[in-house]
């Protein structure tokens, strides 16, 4: 759904809340949802380009009190543990003073190893694991490039994390097979336990179209999973990331809530070769004959700023503004969800200021429907 509505002026930048760095875009798996399209590059960012970050950063003005730095894109893990020492030091030794930093990691967990959980400990690292569920559910989509399946070998990793006593957080991408073994797929998550489960109904985006969407009936088998998930949170006590982040939103936020994909440069991804983007870090890697490559710059050029943007950018985050602003005048769930996903919204639509679309509809309102109906009185 889009508008005709003229551009609006883009809203004031910042602040910068988190810093997805790529370490490389290489990944050791082949899965078939991913939408990156440099899975097979093995360049890993040099410091160089870790220490012109920071800088910039540190000279921006722009810092939040807290950020979190981020390693993602391809598989981190197959970036040397010396390369995160030295970038978390100079990280550190840049922004000291300027703000709280914290860190954080998404493995698919086949390279953890005792080593990489000391070392993952001792520089605080939250780590997140990538698993789908059970052997038919998780190997359906998450090979390696020979076509095997990697849970055997990602669940080995776990186990290490669980005999150092290092807790973990679970994402998984909810796809039809998990819809058809709902289960089994939370029968396996109880016996995990997790710190806590993120749910990402498989996306259309970059290079995927979504196996999910293009299922019958999706959205009410969607919703029929997720009134099982909260049940199934309140028998076992682990978090389910958006059951409790809407629950927040419903019960303890102002609203409406603030998106930080739809605000300039509340997100920031530096990728390998030092290119910047903003808002939704999917964005980064492709290309677009409106917006070009979806960057604002190169960290390494001279007098880089994350606020001097070129005119691509400029009205990539024009357009950004006006489906936020589409979304707010026309959606019902606007206050619970701040105007969607820019990644999503060009993926699905090919138009920035689309306004619903079917992530909208699994990823918002189905757990706002779930969250409400939880909260109302059992009729009498």
């Amino acid at each position: 759904m889009t508008t005709s509505e003229p551009a609006t002026t883009a809203p004031p930048v910042g602040p910068i809340r988190q810093v997805v760095l790529q370490a490389t875009g290489f990944c050791n798996i082949d899965c078939s949802y991913c939408y990156l399209p440099d899975r097979l590059t093995r360049t890993v960012m040099p410091l160089a380009t870790v220490r012109a970050t920071a800088r910039a950063l540190a000279r921006s003005g722009l810092l939040a009190e807290e950020v979190e730095v981020r390693w993602h894109a391809g598989e981190p893990l197959t970036a040397p543990r010396p390369f995160y020492a030295e970038a978390h030091a100079v990280l550190r030794r840049e922004l000291e003073g300027r703000t709280r930093l914290s860190f954080s990691l998404q493995t698919n967990g086949l390279l953890l190893d005792h080593a990489w959980v000391e070392f993952l400990r001792t520089e605080r690292v939250r780590v997140g694991v990538s698993l789908d569920g059970p052997e038919e559910v998780h190997d359906a989509y998450r090979r390696t490039r020979a076509g095997r399946g990697t849970l055997a070998r990602a669940l080995k990793g776990v186990a290490h994390l669980t005999e150092a006593g290092l807790p973990y957080d679970v994402i998984s991408v909810i796809t039809p097979v998990t819809l058809s073994r709902t289960r089994a797929y939370l029968d396996f998550m109880a016996e995990l336990a997790p710190r806590s489960l993120g749910l990402n109904p498989e996306e259309t985006e970059g290079g995927n179209a979504s196996t999910l969407h293009r299922s019958a009936g999706f959205e009410e088998e969607y919703r029929a999973f997720l009134r099982e998930v909260a049940a199934w949170s309140g028998r076992t006590g682990i978090d389910v990331r958006e059951l409790v982040h809407m629950r927040r939103h419903v019960l303890e936020n102002d609203l409406p809530v603030r998106n930080t994909q739809n605000e300039p440069l509340s997100i920031v991804t530096v990728g390998v070769d030092g290119r910047v983007s903003s808002f939704s870090p999917e964005l980064f890697g492709w290309t677009s004959e409106t917006y070009g490559d979806f960057v604002a710059g190169r960290v390494t050029d001279p007098g880089f700023r994350f606020d001097h943007w070129p005119d691509p950018f400029r009205r990539m985050a024009s357009d950004v503004e006006r489906g936020r602003a589409n979304c707010e005048r026309t959606c019902p769930y606007y206050a619970l969800c701040g105007g969607g996903a820019p990644a999503n919204k060009w993926a699905e639509t090919g138009d920035l200021a689309a306004t619903r679309t079917r992530f909208c509809s699994l990823g918002v309102m189905a757990v706002a429907d779930v969250v409400l109906e939880s909260l109302e009185p059992a009729p009498r």
